[in-house]
């Protein structure tokens, strides 16, 4: 009888032991994918292009989305899922775009999410923009005879009628090589017009004051382009963007970010005009020391 009771106890605290194994929550299983390619890279033209999900069953794509409303996605398939991602063409040169296509996953109760990176590239920039009736360049002058690489880039500051650049970082350096700031009063030619000393590339030349005028009449926005604050103005296919650069003053930098002050090519007596601008004022001002550092933005010939 004793013998018998141990055997029923063992036996019961087996099932116990056995009933509370099957009761242990399931280890979630891993999901099995793969993604090709992992990014897909677009020019300005847009288009479309593909990538294929490939998951193990019983694992299933649950949704596949894009972030942005210029990248948009369909799907076929089961295992592998197409994908066909469809980008409209993007006219901003100032920057390039970047989106991503979330795909998200299943297996049962387990859920998991990966990403396909979508990039696009902005249109080249146009050598100039027209904006009311005038041949704008689209980027700074930087060494004398060249332009900035990009319309964000802040280019050389240059003296009054002097043809010399100088660095609008420090350190302090000209175009020249040197690194002593030439603080005394530049020449005013005898035609009353900068001209000669023209640091613009060939074909293009500092524009008159009343060019300037007609900037800050169009008036424009204050933004940020690629972390660089500044002035954009004009239409969408005829955009043009004024870096805020400051200024160098007695050879330190002053306002860069805050201020943009750009030449123009006509004394007024006391000075010169130039153009000025922050985030709450763009106007042409007139009395302008020549000795100070500014931007230059030239216009066609």
């Amino acid at each position: 009888m004793k013998k018998q009771l141990l055997k029923l106890t063992a036996f019961l605290l087996f099932l116990i032991v056995a009933l509370a194994s099957s009761c242990q929550p399931e280890e979630p299983k891993e999901i099995e994918y793969t993604i090709s390619p992992t990014s897909l890279n677009f020019d300005a033209t847009g288009g479309e292009g593909g990538f294929t999900v490939s998951i193990k069953s019983p694992a299933i794509v649950e949704s596949i989305e894009s972030l942005s409303a210029w990248c948009q996605v369909s799907t076929s398939g089961v295992s592998p899922v197409n994908v066909i991602v469809t980008v409209v063409p993007n006219a901003n040169y100032f920057e390039p775009r970047n989106t991503t296509v979330v795909v998200n996953m299943k297996l049962g109760e387990n859920k998991t999410s990966t990403i396909v990176q979508i990039t696009q590239a902005g249109v080249e920039i146009p050598e100039w923009v027209l904006i009311d009736g005038i041949k704008w360049a689209t980027r700074n002058v930087d060494m004398p005879g060249t332009f900035a690489a990009k319309p964000e880039d802040p280019g050389m500051f240059y003296q009054w009628n002097r043809k010399v650049g100088w660095s609008a970082t420090d350190p302090m350096i000209n175009s020249d090589g040197g690194t002593t700031w030439d603080d005394s009063w530049p020449d005013y030619p005898e035609n009353g017009i900068w001209d000669k000393n023209n640091p613009c590339p060939p074909s293009w030349r500092v524009p008159t004051n009343t060019e300037l005028e007609s900037l800050a009449n169009v008036n424009g926005e204050w933004t940020t382009i690629n972390g660089v604050s500044g002035r954009v103005i004009g239409s969408k296919n005829d955009l043009l963007f004024l870096p805020a650069t400051g200024m160098r003053s007695g050879g330190g930098l002053h306002n860069v970010d805050v201020h943009g002050r750009y030449w123009s090519s006509i004394p007024s007596g006391v000075g010169v005009f130039y153009l000025h601008f922050s985030i709450s004022e763009f106007m042409v001002f007139r009395s302008g020391s020549p000795r100070i550092g500014s931007s230059i933005r030239c216009v066609a010939e």
